[in-house]
């Protein structure tokens, strides 16, 4: 799973083009934004507007009930329905609920979580970019929180860009 999150690192300097879901329920609580999916998606966008991956955001759960974030880089938006189109700007047409930020480069990738006996648990991720914080937590239903002040208590830190 290491080589995983060090390969999402790599997302700092690229774009947040959406956040994608079969369906995503949306929350306003005070100032932020709570957005709940199952199996959300991250596309994301180099400087390049065709070179797009998207991140399939999972969890586990061991044995003893500790949850684990789960990313997963592909190049299409599976498992969401989409159809291909031949467009310069964009690859994919997707058929479910989206959500986007007007402001949307990643300045900042952390990942959070705790250590076991051998192993470090990615329990949540947080991206900070150019007005927001978006953190992204583990559970049976993923929440993704869109916050203007950096999200706190999130367990230990594992890694930062």
């Amino acid at each position: 799973m290491q080589q995983v999150w060090e390969r999402f690192k790599t997302i700092k300097g690229s774009f947040l083009a959406g956040i994608f879901a079969n369906k995503l329920d949306t929350y306003k609580v005070n100032k932020d934004l709570i957005l709940h999916s199952v199996e959300p998606l991250l596309c994301i966008r180099k400087t390049n507007l065709s070179d797009l991956k998207y991140w399939k955001i999972d969890w586990i759960e061991d044995n003893i009930g500790d949850d684990f974030l789960l990313l997963k880089e592909q190049k299409t938006p599976e498992p969401i329905e989409y159809q291909l189109i031949d467009d310069p700007k964009q690859k994919h047409i997707i058929m479910g609920s989206s959500f986007s930020l007007q402001s949307d480069l990643i300045k900042n990738v952390s990942g959070y979580g705790f250590k076991d006996s051998n192993n470090e648990i990615l329990s949540c991720i947080v991206l900070e970019l150019e007005d927001v914080f978006i953190s992204i937590m583990t559970g049976a239903v993923i929440e993704i929180k869109i916050t203007e002040e950096e999200p706190d208590d999130l367990g230990s830190i594992i890694f930062t860009t």
